[in-house]
């Protein structure tokens, strides 16, 4: 059945939209490198195309994002450090929604006073959907249109699926799409006393059940996934606004350090361990955990600063740095060894090599399911992490069937052209709105 021809955005959203040669983006994100990199992608692709971007994150991303010919606006420290820790000790359940609830109702006020800051001069808003949602009142207010990009699936509405007990299931048509919107109109009741006292300030109506701006309910907002379809393949009760772009990846391929490219020359492909932003472990002793497991292997290491301790010297056959850039590096190893975030997910996935996912909290056990259900990886609890853990998940992921099936699928997924799929599509509903 065809999908009926009207303007997406309600009216609201389009007050203040003017035609013009090129816009001016500003992109509201949240979190850690993993949270920021793919608005980097996809606003160089915007720049390349003549627009201007603006990407609203915390100070230590400033270089990296100016490099890549995008204005940058600083946002104050979100906590991103602090919640990791303590989703880390956190085994999620009531204590895990109890953390979560607490630490959003902490952040929304100042996302609210600093995106508002942020957007002054905008033409046109993108925001990290599941962490960011005071943007799209702010868009709201403005009158400018907004497109939400999710990174997770999981939090938008279908028949297909739903993410339960940590992992992507198949209960039933109802059950699925009852479950993520309940567990939607939950997140906004939490926060339902904030953001109308916003509303109320600014004059907009009151949101009565803290769900009028959730993906695929009362509003006709478009919405960007970006996952690669070969990990979660989009669901067919999406209405045609709802895109699957694929993971965004940078134009431009960030380059190694020489010392890196002699390693990686010197010898078989290392084994790449690093536990990216979630830094929660004893590092002393996962050092050693690490070191070892790799000593009776035989294996290579390529492990990320951020992962080890500060010990000043490391055998020969291991290498560390902070600068392991991972478009370039994961074709060149032989498994990879991370915490299940969703841009490392997709990166080792689009590299065709396989994972060990170690989630540091049970958000990221999500990832680890799918990995080991696709057949192109495992998953080992960080409580379980040990030298024996370590090598069995290891050798699993060696085995010829594993290393075929991760090869076969990065060969699909890296031809995506997701950040180029992503900005045609906003240029083409952007054209749209103005008639």
């Amino acid at each position: 059945m065809a999908e009926p021809k009207w303007t997406l955005w309600p009216r609201e959203y389009l007050r203040h939209f003017q035609r013009k040669p090129s816009f001016r983006f500003v992109a509201l994100t949240w979190g850690s490198r993993g949270d920021v990199q793919p608005f980097v992608a996809l606003g160089a692709e915007l720049v390349r195309r003549g627009h201007r971007v603006v990407l609203a994150a915390r100070a230590p991303f400033r270089s990296f994002v100016e490099e890549h010919g995008l204005d940058f606006f600083e946002l104050e420290e979100d906590g991103t450090e602090e919640l990791m820790h303590a989703l880390a000790s956190s085994d999620g359940g009531p204590d895990g929604v109890k953390l979560f609830v607490s630490w959003t109702r902490r952040m929304v006020p100042p996302q609210f006073r600093q995106f508002w800051k942020a957007t002054e001069g905008a033409d046109v808003l993108l925001n990290n959907a599941a962490f960011t949602g005071p943007a799209l009142h702010v868009a709201e207010r403005r009158g400018l249109p907004i497109f939400q990009a999710f990174f997770d699936p999981g939090f938008i509405p279908t028949r297909r699926y739903c993410v339960s007990d940590n992992r992507i299931q198949e209960r039933g048509a109802l059950v699925n799409l009852a479950t993520t919107r309940l567990k939607n109109l939950a997140s906004g009741l939490f926060t339902w006393d904030l953001v109308n006292a916003w509303r109320r300030e600014h004059r907009l109506p009151v949101d009565l059940l803290g769900e009028f701006h959730r993906p695929g309910l009362l509003y006709r907002l478009p919405v960007l996934a970006a996952w690669s379809r070969e990990l979660v393949e989009r669901p067919d009760d999406w209405p045609d606004w709802f895109v699957q772009t694929g993971r965004w990846r940078s134009p431009t391929q960030q380059q190694p350090d020489a010392r890196l490219q002699d390693f990686i020359a010197a010898g078989a492909p290392p084994v790449y361990i690093g536990f990216g932003s979630w830094g929660v472990h004893d590092r002393t002793a996962v050092t050693d955990i690490l070191l070892e497991a790799l000593r009776v292997m035989g294996q290579r290491g390529v492990l990320h600063r951020n992962t080890v301790d500060g010990r000043s010297a490391f055998p020969a056959n291991v290498y560390v740095d902070d600068n392991l850039p991972h478009d370039w590096l994961f074709p060149r190893v032989s498994a990879v060894v991370h915490h299940g975030g969703a841009g490392t997910t997709g990166a080792v996935a689009t590299a065709g090599v396989p994972s060990v996912i170690i989630p540091a909290f049970f958000a990221q056990d999500v990832w680890g399911h799918l990995v080991r259900q696709k057949g192109i990886g495992t998953m080992l609890s960080r409580r379980a992490l040990g030298v024996d853990s370590l090598i069995a998940a290891l050798r699993d992921v060696e085995q010829p069937h594993v290393r075929e099936r991760a090869k076969a699928l990065g060969a699909r997924a890296s031809t995506e052209g997701a950040e180029t799929h992503a900005a045609d599509e906003i240029e083409r509903r952007l054209r749209e709105a103005l008639g």
